[in-house]
């Protein structure tokens, strides 16, 4: 079985959190699910409503992902076949091109065609247990993602309940952007370093 991983829980926790926490202050009905002293009970129980509404902020963020980097050009991930990217160098995208073209008969521009070829590369690198930073990069963009998703929910719940609250907007529209801002850097550091990490275990560097 696949070991527990307590960072896919946190990714949906968290934004469930700050959507859960805008509706009691938005709804503060709600509050009589709640006994007067947070019992451990209770804990379970914003536990569990989180979570699922974790589960349902991240449906919110698959949507504004695609959105979000339509309006760039595409993930990350493609960027090596564009004309103009700061993704690599053009050593490494040479060397990039070499190596795909060699392990999987592909070409460089087979990476804008979807994630079929990225997953491949993934799964290469996986076997040379390089990962951690990868998978860390990951984890941050995804809980990110869920986090500029649930500010983004919040401030649409703000505007149609409480459409005066000006300077609760603004702070959460400020949240939003600054949430966006981190998803889209960890994004790139994603990409940059399953890149390299494709490379060295394709072609080590070895005594030099």
């Amino acid at each position: 079985m696949q070991k527990f991983d307590p960072y896919e829980y946190i990714g949906l926790v968290i934004p469930g959190v700050v959507v859960l926490t805008a509706l009691l202050l938005l709804y503060p009905g709600l509050s009589v699910l709640l006994s007067d002293d947070l019992s451990l009970g209770d804990f379970g129980l914003i536990l569990i409503f989180s979570l699922i509404l974790g589960h349902l902020i991240q449906a919110v963020g698959n949507l504004y992902e695609s959105l979000f980097w339509a309006v760039q050009g595409g993930m990350p991930t493609t960027w090596p076949c564009k004309k103009k990217s700061s993704l690599l160098t053009l050593s490494q995208l040479e060397r990039l091109g070499n190596a795909i073209k060699e392990d999987f008969g592909a070409e460089l521009s087979d990476l804008a065609a979807g994630r079929g070829l990225t997953r491949e590369l993934n799964a290469k690198v996986r076997k040379s247990g390089k990962t951690e930073r990868i998978d860390s990069f990951n984890r941050n963009y995804g809980l990110l993602r869920g986090v500029a998703s649930a500010f983004l929910v919040v401030g649409i719940g703000i505007a149609i309940e409480a459409p005066n609250s000006y300077s609760v907007l603004l702070l959460v529209f400020l949240a939003f952007l600054v949430a966006s801002y981190r998803m889209r850097r960890f994004g790139i550091h994603y990409a940059r370093e399953l890149y390299v990490e494709y490379l060295l275990s394709h072609d080590p560097v070895e005594n030099k």
